[in-house]
């Protein structure tokens, strides 16, 4: 087999660059949705982030090495504008909005002055004097599948659903045009967990059923009768009568917890009931992305065109005990926004003036705002007593 390549050699810079045109995104299966992601093809691109690259995830646009050891120092260009801030990414358009993709090392040019590493640089569609529209879905449903489990017959509680579209089309013919971008997710990741929680009786206080793994009964001691005894250098303490504690005796703000502590759904793996509780959950993604961009020619030498994007992402988890208690293990605000415009005007056959402007937000936050208890929350656990308005 004989093979053939072409090597272009540039001798006015000493970038080393990968180009991925249109027709290459169409055909690469990308299933994050990123198209930051394209990167990796690149030989000298090594990837850093160790979770899934999804569009939302701002470390994954950045968490890359390009040419050496470079990771989150890179810089992200979205037609032309910069929008990586500080070691993250912020906006990644839909992959159907994407006219080309490059990757390049080395990038010592003046013109790339924020970038200690490599530049990835996304160029979006424009509309036309045709109208161009796409649309796809992408689902993921077991019910189409073979059981998860043909012996227990084990659901599987995976759902992915992903869309979106785009519209290129002429406002003006030969003048104005349009681009808009959508796609959206909503998508479900299943979850286990299994905990240890107090029975109906341990509720109360009364631990008269309550057994350690030997089937011996858990004492409780009353901490009040604590004795010091120096000569021994041991400490002694009376139990509970009946192994109950006494309703007077329990805390008002902790009894007003355990009405938010829920029970348990199974007998447990062994005499002391642990793991009494066990459940299936979910982690739901609602994720949308938009973009819309208008360029206009407003004669044969001067051309503009303006941007404005928004993702926005709220990830939680299924409040499997529909009580406050239940902590969101995926909690995260995700968002970001990308505005951009570029003139350019040509003054003569050597001469051409450029100016560009680009604004880059992102909200990446790890908390889960449906969860919070909030100041109300708080005053209806410590009734007259605002100990948390300082903070």
């Amino acid at each position: 087999t004989v093979s053939e390549s072409a090597l272009a050699v540039q001798f006015n810079t000493s970038t080393m660059e990968l180009t991925i045109d249109r027709k290459m995104l169409e055909n690469l299966p990308i299933m994050q949705r990123n198209p930051f992601s394209l990167a990796l093809l690149d030989p000298a691109v090594v990837n850093r982030y160790t979770s899934q690259r999804n569009p939302f995830f701002m470390w994954s646009s950045s968490t890359i090495d390009v040419g050496g050891s470079t990771s989150r120092q890179n810089d992200l260009l979205l037609d032309g504008a910069p929008i990586q801030i500080g070691p993250k990414g912020s906006y990644a358009p839909p992959m159907d909005a994407v006219q080309e993709f490059s990757v390049q090392q080395n990038s010592i040019d003046a013109e790339f002055g924020h970038s200690a590493g490599g530049i990835l640089s996304l160029g979006l569609k424009s509309g036309t004097n045709t109208f161009n529209a796409t649309l796809y879905y992408f689902g993921r449903n077991p019910m189409f599948n073979a059981v998860t489990n043909s012996v227990t017959h084990t659901p599987n509680r995976v759902r992915n659903h992903i869309w979106g579209g785009s519209l290129g089309s002429p406002v003006l013919k030969n003048k104005l045009f349009a681009f808009t971008a959508y796609e959206g997710w909503r998508s479900k990741e299943p979850r286990n967990t299994q905990r240890t929680m107090p029975t109906n009786l341990e509720r109360t206080g009364d631990f008269s059923q309550s057994l350690n793994v030997l089937g011996g009964l858990r004492t409780i001691y009353d901490p009040w009768t604590t004795v010091f005894q120096p000569a021994a250098n041991r400490a002694s303490r009376t139990a509970f009568q009946n192994n109950r504690i006494p309703a007077s005796r329990i805390d008002r703000s902790a009894a007003r917890f355990m009405q938010d502590i829920w029970g348990p759904n199974n007998p447990g793996d062994n005499l002391a009931g642990s793991n009494n509780y066990k459940i299936s959950y979910n982690w739901p993604m609602p994720y949308w992305n938009f973009s819309e961009r208008a360029d206009w020619n407003i004669n044969d030498k001067w051309k503009m065109y303006a941007r404005y994007s928004r993702v926005r992402t709220d990830l939680g988890s299924d409040n499997y005990a529909n009580t406050p208690a239940v902590t969101n293990d995926n909690g995260g605000v995700m968002n970001n926004r990308s505005i951009a415009g570029d003139t350019v005007y040509l003054l003569d056959a050597n001469t051409i003036v450029n100016f560009r402007f680009g604004f880059a937000s992102l909200e990446d936050d790890y908390n889960a705002p449906d969860r919070a208890v909030g100041e109300k929350g708080l005053a209806d656990f410590w009734p007259g007593n605002p100990w948390y308005k300082p903070y």
